[in-house]
């Protein structure tokens, strides 16, 4: 959690936490689970579907019915201000995913995704690419042995 840590405190408020899977595990299967690039085009059809005056939030300036927004913001207005924006849609249904794969994949772990809607900049932030290649580095140096 090292660059994690290292975001916190040199990162921008609102600079996503990094989240990557083992690249050297060979993760178990799980059918009709989704990845981080579902989730995000499940977010973009569902906002073009509720967010029909284009202003980036599902509320009461949509073409909605007041009964189905309440629906929605039960479940996704993460912050309570009773309208559920594009990052709150995709952080909403990384969380019914993971619900889905607590129910049919236990084993399979869960999805960590940022959203996708707004990144601020940060230079010397690591990629999962970034953090591969230092462990392979790392191991190389330090695995004399081998063994891994």
């Amino acid at each position: 959690m090292c660059e994690n840590e290292w975001r916190v405190e040199y990162c921008p408020e609102g600079y996503p936490s990094l989240y990557c899977d083992c690249p050297f595990y060979v993760e178990p299967t799980c059918e009709g689970a989704w990845n981080c690039e579902d989730i995000a085009s499940i977010s973009v059809e569902v906002m073009a579907y509720y967010d029909t005056n284009g202003d980036g939030s599902i509320n009461l300036e949509d073409d909605i019915d007041p009964s189905h927004l309440d629906e929605i913001n039960a479940y996704c207005d993460f912050n309570g201000d009773g309208q559920t924006d594009a990052c709150e849609v995709h952080a909403c249904i990384v969380m019914i995913e993971n619900e889905w794969r607590d129910e049919y994949c236990p084993d399979y772990g869960h999805v960590y995704c940022d959203c996708p809607f707004y990144i601020p900049e940060c230079d010397g932030a690591w990629t999962c690419t970034d953090i591969a290649n230092i462990t392979v580095d790392v191991m190389n140096y330090y695995d004399t042995n081998g063994d891994g």
